[in-house]
């Protein structure tokens, strides 16, 4: 069948259907204009990627981060707490929060309460586990050097005139 001249060629439609059976449908000279490469994965063959399981890491060594991240930061205890207190006060707020929240055993709360109350109690648990705990503390001793953009790397010999 023959055109004429005043009438117009059909536009051709790129229907698409999901699951639930929702079509939608677009223009095939703008589609591929505006995505040319998803074009040819709609109309290529295999047009899904099945997934069967995900592996669990049953063993904690095959956990990459493992040996990098020290147990002080994953899980902090009552004495790291209690290295940042600069008065009794503050230390035995935080052992009854700890106990609160069951943190922490009665038995060591209970431990813990009794040197802290003793004359200069507070000074001798903190020093007898590591001394005080500064601001920036964490900051200081677990920094990861990590090279910024466009950061200058060190000279080497041949970058180094000689005369």
């Amino acid at each position: 069948m023959k055109k004429e001249s005043g009438e117009k060629e059909p536009i051709k439609k790129i229907k698409i259907k999901n699951k639930k059976g929702l079509t939608v449908s677009y223009d095939e000279d703008n589609f591929n204009e505006y995505f040319p490469h998803l074009i040819t994965e709609i109309a290529g063959k295999k047009k899904s990627v099945k997934i069967d399981s995900i592996k669990k890491i049953n063993n904690p060594k095959q956990f990459p981060y493992n040996d990098k991240i020290p147990k002080e930061l994953l899980k902090p205890g009552a004495i790291d707490f209690i290295r940042r207190c600069s008065t009794k006060e503050e230390a035995l707020n935080i052992l009854g929060y700890l106990l609160k929240r069951n943190e922490i055993t009665e038995k060591n709360y209970n431990n813990l309460r009794f040197e802290i109350l003793k004359e200069n109690g507070l000074q001798k648990v903190i020093n007898e586990h590591g001394g005080f705990k500064k601001p920036g503390h964490y900051e200081n001793k677990f920094r990861v050097y990590r090279p910024l953009k466009g950061e200058l790397k060190k000279a080497s010999n041949h970058d180094i005139d000689f005369e």
